[in-house]
This record gives structure tokens, C-alpha cells and sequence, in this order.
């Protein structure tokens, strides 16, 4: 019982290290042109995600930040892929949708 109580304790405090040691989430932010691009056109939008997927990566390499640990920070990557996805689909449904005007 006494092992079993001592294991308890020790996850436990193991747990709590590691939400102390968890670095803060940083705030980045990308931006890439839109310029040329025919968010009507499949391989246009295509090549765009592309352009968008290597700014990305580059963004969440933090090789270049002071103390860095060189390991790609894959939770910003899906992040990121995330909500560029959302800004993406946004882009086309407001590139596709036709106005009419009725008099």
C-alpha cells in the first residue's frame, strides 16, 4: 500500500513539474501576398497553400531564436495550418460567390 500511495506521489509531482516547465506559447503571426492569385482556379489556390505551408514552417523553426532547442515546434505547425486553412476557405467562398444585381 505504502509503494503504491509513494508511486501516486511521485506522478503527481512529476505532473506538476512539467506544467511548470512548459515554455509560454509565443505569438507569431505570417502573412503571405495575395497578389495573383485565382482563388477560383484549383492549382492557383494549390501553389498558394504551398507558399503558405513554407512560411509556415519557416515561422515555427525557432533555429533562429536565441536558446533554441532546434526541434521544429510542430504544435505552432498545426496551429498555424489551422487557421490558414479557415483564412483560405474564406478567401475562395468570397472569390466564388456572384453578385446580381435585379432591377
Amino acid at each position: 500500500m505504502k509503494t503504491v500511495i509513494a508511486a501516486l506521489a511521485a506522478a503527481s509531482l512529476f505532473a506538476g513539474a512539467t506544467g511548470a516547465i512548459a515554455k509560454p506559447r509565443e505569438n507569431v503571426e505570417v502573412r503571405v501576398s495575395t497578389a495573383n492569385v485565382n482563388f477560383n482556379d484549383p492549382e492557383s489556390v494549390a501553389r498558394f497553400r504551398a507558399r503558405v505551408a513554407k512560411s509556415i514552417e519557416a515561422t515555427c523553426n525557432p533555429g533562429d531564436r536565441l536558446n533554441a532547442d532546434l526541434a521544429p515546434d510542430f504544435a505552432c505547425r498545426k496551429s498555424m495550418a489551422q487557421v490558414s486553412e479557415t483564412q483560405i476557405a474564406a478567401l475562395t467562398a468570397k472569390s466564388n460567390s456572384m453578385m446580381a444585381i435585379i432591377e
